[in-house]
C-alpha cells in the first residue's frame, strides 16, 4: 500500500493531499530525493522507508519507473504485481509435493520439512549448538552407540528400519531402501502424481517419520519404550483414522481395505 502511494505522489494526482505535501515535503525535491528529517511526521518518514528499500531492490529511479508501469493495467496499479516484481523468483525443490500434500497431517508435513532441511534438532546438531556434550550424542533408538543424526533415524537406525520397512510390506512396496537420501528421491520423481496410491504412500511416509521421532522424544523425556510393531500400528492407526474421516477419498478407503 505504501508503494502504491508513493506512485500517487510520484505521478502528483490530482488529490488535496497529495498537493499538501508537494507544497510541504518536496518544494525543492521529488519523491526520490527527498531526505528524511527528524521533524517529519512519522507516516511520511514509514513511506520513506518504503522509498529507500525500492531503491535498494531496483537500484535507481528509472528502474522503478521500468517496473512500476508494468504493473500498471486499465489506469491502475496492482499491488499484487508489484508484489511480484519485489520477491526473489521462489525454486521449487524436488520433494516440496512430497512434503506438503495437502492430503497429510500438517503436525506430519511440518517434522518432515525439517527432516528434509535436516533442520530437526538431533543429538547430533544440539552438540553443534553446544547443547549438548558429544558423550550424549549417542541414538536413544538402537543399542549400538551410533551418532545420532537425521540420516541415522531416518531409516538407518535398527529400530526406524524395521518399523520402515514393516511400513514398506504393509504398502506392498517391492522397493526397499533405508538410506534417507535414495527415499526421498524416490518420492520425489517416482510418486509424483495424484492418484489415490501415490498419495496414501506418501501419507505413509510423513506418518513414519513423525511416529518415529516421536518414539525418539517419547524415550528422551518420558523414559517410556515402545516396540517397533507397536510404532507400525501407531502409523496405521493415523493413517486409518485420515482416510476413513475423510468422505472423498472413497478409492483410498478400498486400497486400505485391501491391504
Amino acid at each position: 500500500m505504501d508503494t502504491k502511494l508513493l506512485w500517487m505522489i510520484h505521478l502528483k494526482k490530482d488529490l488535496l493531499w497529495i498537493k499538501w505535501i508537494h507544497g510541504n515535503y518536496l518544494q525543492r525535491f521529488n519523491t526520490w530525493s527527498v531526505p528524511s528529517k527528524t521533524n517529519d511526521s512519522w507516516t511520511w518518514r514509514q513511506l520513506l522507508k518504503v522509498r529507500d528499500m525500492l531503491l535498494h531492490k531496483f537500484g535507481n529511479v528509472d528502474n522503478i519507473e521500468a517496473a512500476m508501469t508494468k504493473c500498471f493495467a486499465e489506469g491502475k496499479l496492482h499491488l499484487s504485481a508489484v508484489y511480484k516484481s519485489l520477491i526473489q523468483p521462489l525454486i521449487t525443490v524436488p520433494w516440496a509435493k512430497t512434503v506438503w500434500d495437502s492430503f497429510l497431517y500438517p503436525k506430519h508435513s511440518f517434522i518432515l520439512w525439517l527432516v528434509c532441511h535436516s533442520r530437526i534438532l538431533t543429538k547430533d546438531r544440539l552438540c553443534r549448538m553446544g547443547i549438548l556434550s558429544t558423550n550424549q550424542s549417542h541414538c536413544v533408538l538402537c543399542d549400538r552407540q551410533e551418532l545420532e543424526t537425521s540420516s541415522h533415524i531416518f531409516f538407518e537406525c535398527q529400530f526406524s528400519a524395521e518399523v520402515w520397512n514393516s511400513v514398506l510390506e504393509w504398502l506392498k512396496y517391492r522397493w526397499r531402501s533405508c538410506v534417507w537420501s535414495l527415499v526421498l528421491n524416490w518420492y520425489s520423481c517416482n510418486l509424483k502424481g495424484k492418484g489415490p496410491m501415490k498419495k496414501l504412500k506418501r501419507m505413509c511416509l510423513s506418518t513414519a517419520v513423525y511416529m518415529i521421532w516421536k518414539e525418539r522424544n517419547r524415550r528422551i523425556f518420558q523414559g517410556k519404550m515402545s516396540l517397533p510393531a507397536q510404532v507400525l500400528r501407531e502409523i496405521k492407526f493415523s493413517v486409518f483414522a485420515k482416510v476413513y474421516n475423510d468422505s472423498s477419498n472413497v478409492h483410498m478407503k478400498n486400497i486400505i481395505e485391501e491391504l
